[in-house]
């Protein structure tokens, strides 16, 4: 993203959501753009799209973050987008996403996923990225030891397309041992149960210390930037992702549900 920006010129406002990683945030203050967050909405926890449109005349570009990899396709707010601000370029962040091996269905001037990590599926580091036609992609020289770097790999399509069947394969068994042993009134969708497995809980601090304490793990997610954002500010309250991914086995996601079943009598 940083090398996006900075080899196109961007310049001006970017518009992103309240709920975002605080390395995204970080990486485009980096790039010295100044950043307008706006609330998600409480129905699709994605973008509040209203909100968006209220500001884009005055963006250089947005931010559409597809939470907890939910895989719904925005080109038709996209396309609102362009009608409001014809120059505003859109960035498709699909972090969260399982990764697309060919050309992504987006209108988006640029898509983007991450193979980092505890993400979606690991393929070493960094990420895979579309950028449309007519934009350019370089990799701009930062300092030795400063907060970015470059590193380019080859993807080994093969290789990855088996090692994704594999995770796929792993998070569905630890998603149905959360689905079948948690309560189905605190469990969110099944299209956001892709990256991990979310319940909204009444005392998630208590939650996750209880699982914690067991010597297990789970996560509350990222604390919204803006204080003015509720939408996002409640869900933050009261998330819990689950962990469904190669570092959890399957008897301690039954661990987890006995602990969380315990703390919601």
């Amino acid at each position: 993203m940083f090398n996006f920006i900075k080899s196109n010129n961007l310049v001006g406002m970017i518009i992103l959501p309240a709920n975002i990683c605080p390395d995204v945030v970080d990486t485009l203050r980096y790039a010295r753009n100044p950043l307008h967050f706006v609330d998600i909405d409480a129905h699709t926890l994605c973008l509040d799209w209203q909100q968006v449109q209220s500001v884009a005349k005055d963006a250089a570009a947005v931010l559409a973050v597809h939470t907890y990899g939910i895989e719904d396709n925005f080109n038709e707010q996209f396309a609102a987008l362009r009608a409001v601000n014809p120059n505003i370029v859109i960035i498709d962040d699909r972090c969260l996403c399982m990764p697309e091996l060919g050309e992504p269905n987006s209108i988006a001037d640029m898509v983007i996923y991450s193979t980092g990590e505890k993400k979606q599926v690991e393929f070493g580091a960094g990420g895979i990225g579309y950028v449309s036609e007519g934009w350019n992609y370089e990799e701009i020289n930062v300092p030795e030891n400063d907060v970015l770097t470059n590193e380019t790999w080859a993807l080994d399509e093969k290789s990855q397309l088996a090692k994704m069947d594999a995770v796929i394969k792993h998070k569905e068994k630890l998603n149905a041992i959360y689905r079948k042993n948690l309560p189905a009134t605190i469990q969110l969708p099944a299209p956001y149960q892709h990256w991990r497995f979310n319940i909204i809980v009444p005392d998630k601090e208590e939650i996750l210390k209880a699982i914690f304490d067991a010597g297990l793990f789970a996560s509350g997610h990222y604390k919204p930037q803006a204080e003015d954002c509720t939408v996002a500010t409640n869900l933050y309250n009261h998330i819990i992702n689950l962990f469904n991914d190669f570092y959890f086995k399957e008897e301690q996601a039954l661990k987890t549900c006995e602990i969380i079943n315990e703390k919601i009598k």
